[in-house]
């Protein structure tokens, strides 16, 4: 990729004797690298959620681009190129980074929380693949924030009342301070729908100590829809879902760096084992979640395969028109996502 995008500048700069062209065909390239270019950027994977130029040692090949770097030193970000430009935020040592290109003066081209920017090359290292460690609950804390960013099921879409939404429950039950609800009705994940989480999240406040992500169901859409194209596990476009993932979790772990974010995968659902029209079932879309957050060293509260929570089956009546939960469906729910977090056994 990165040889065709050299060849595309070479042919502009021999052929327009005008900087400006030359100067729009750089920003061309650049849009065209990045999501929601329509453009697929991909990494092939060697090894189970890997990434391109992966070896046996969990670890990224950096000649290879895209690549997945990590932070290996404090280091500010900016807007192009040059520590003079516009600072637009800080990475901290451990934090990841998914490097699109570099520049002949060591800068590295990142994605970084939604937006193009750029840090030099000596502060970064590998990828290494964080270890699986046992779940731990969380310890409630006074004054807690929670960020929760869905779909309807965050909003309470059905509901009479909306605080009876399970992002309320959890909230009320471990006495947070501050729930901000981030839900929108019929949000995906990726794909091209207006709205969808990818977009949604560098939105989201920023001093939040627990952060919860609820997405999946609409980018399945059931066996009338065409859904979200799952893509593949190394896609680094917001048009698939898996492109969707790395970029959003990317983008939360460097949002928050030290606060606790924990993916859900969705519910079952009427006819949740039917194929939407791209070909996928709604297991194909939880399994992409478990899969990318295990990438990313992310939490997963696993609903899908939650015991005492199948609404496709014995809680069947909680579902108001086969999808959404009536008010003791998201008890239920919430119940089950705090007992996750805090009383996990």
């Amino acid at each position: 990729m990165i040889s065709l995008m050299k060849s595309i500048y070479d042919t502009l700069e021999k052929h327009m004797k005008c900087k400006t062209a030359v100067l729009l065909g750089a920003i061309l390239i650049g849009l065209w690298c990045f999501p929601g270019s329509g453009k697929q950027v991909y990494a092939e994977e060697t090894l189970p959620g890997g990434a391109a130029g992966m070896t046996e040692s969990n670890t990224v090949n950096m000649s290879a681009f895209p690549a997945y770097l990590t932070i290996k030193e404090d280091t500010q970000v900016y807007a192009v190129p040059g520590a003079v430009s516009t600072v637009l935020g800080v990475l901290h040592a451990g934090q990841p980074a998914i490097a699109v290109d570099r520049t002949e003066n060591g800068w590295l081209y990142i994605y970084y929380i939604g937006m193009p920017a750029y840090i030099p090359e000596s502060t970064v290292e590998e990828y290494k693949i964080p270890e699986q460690v046992p779940w731990q609950n969380m310890e409630l804390q006074e004054n807690m924030k929670i960020n929760v960013l869905g779909d309807s099921f965050t909003y309470g879409d059905k509901l009479s009342d909306t605080t009876w939404a399970f992002p309320n429950v959890i909230s009320a039950k471990c006495g947070a301070a501050v729930l901000n609800k981030y839900g929108l009705n019929g949000s995906c994940v990726a794909g091209m729908n207006p709205g969808k989480l990818l977009d949604r999240y560098p939105g989201m406040e920023r001093d939040a100590d627990l952060i919860l992500v609820l997405g999946g169901t609409n980018d399945y859409g059931g066996a009338a829809r065409e859904g979200t194209e799952l893509g593949l596990p190394g896609d680094l476009t917001g048009g698939t879902f898996y492109g969707g993932l790395n970029l959003m979790m990317c983008g939360l772990k460097q949002m928050y760096p030290d606060k606790e974010i924990v993916f859900m995968t969705p519910t079952r659902r009427w006819g949740y084992t039917r194929k939407n029209k791209n070909g996928y079932t709604l297991g194909q879309y939880a399994e992409a979640i478990r899969e990318r957050a295990a990438f990313w060293g992310i939490r997963v509260i696993d609903l899908y395969n939650e015991p005492g929570l199948d609404f496709a089956g014995a809680q069947a009546g909680y579902l108001v028109d086969g999808l959404h939960p009536n008010r003791t469906g998201h008890a239920l729910l919430g119940d089950c996502v705090y007992r996750r977090l805090f009383e996990n056994m």
